[in-house]
């Protein structure tokens, strides 16, 4: 099963399309918008998306200096190291 698919199966049971993605660099929360149109191998559409920066001077925290917020993001799924769905 491709990582697509994969995680379209894993987002249907769990019943919600908000997520957040962890990347080496990165925290992404968002909503999914499944787009079959727009939707390319490996890469997922999110909306309402904020993208926080993450390092070891900015360890979980989120604030305006460190993070950014779009209507539309394009998450490539090979750059994810963890992710989860949230309810």
């Amino acid at each position: 099963m491709d990582k697509l698919k994969e995680f379209k199966s894993i987002m249907e049971k769990s019943d919600t399309d908000k997520l957040v993605f962890v990347t080496s660099h990165y925290k992404i929360s968002g909503y999914v918008y499944d787009c079959e149109e727009c939707n390319k191998e490996h890469f997922i559409n999110l909306t309402n998306a904020s993208l926080c920066f993450i390092d070891a001077n900015y360890p979980e925290e989120c604030t305006g200096y460190t993070s950014i917020n779009y209507d539309w993001l394009h998450v490539n799924l090979d750059n994810v190291i963890a992710f989860s769905f949230l309810k």
